[in-house]
């Protein structure tokens, strides 16, 4: 092996282990308009999830970086960020002009 192969694969294994064992994160939360929350809202609230699961780590993938939506009523949302990578700082709460929600490990990938 030549040390230039050797060094891209030591730094290639650094960086891999720096990132972290992939988890899921589930995003729970609600709108605070209750019934009255508009799909324009709804969408907003997917929107800013699925950029907050890219920011940590989630490998881009289509519908399956982020899954899940809101229930009956249309305001309680839980939704699940699909194998987010590296410091994803859990739990923590995300907070919004018209929406929060609670960000926790939701198991291995």
């Amino acid at each position: 092996m030549r040390l230039s192969d050797l060094t891209l694969l030591v730094t290639a294994t650094a960086v891999a282990a720096a990132r972290g064992r992939p988890i899921h994160v589930a995003f729970e939360g609600k709108v605070i308009f209750g019934s009255q929350t508009l799909d324009s809202q709804r969408q907003e609230v997917h929107d800013s999830l699925r950029n907050h699961c890219l920011d940590i780590g989630a490998n881009e993938n289509g519908a399956e970086t982020l899954t899940g939506g809101f229930d009956g009523e249309g305001y309680h949302f839980k939704y699940r960020c699909n194998c987010a990578h590296g410091n994803t700082g859990l739990p923590f709460t995300i907070r919004e002009a018209i929406w929060s929600a609670q960000a926790t490990n939701d198991g291995s990938c």
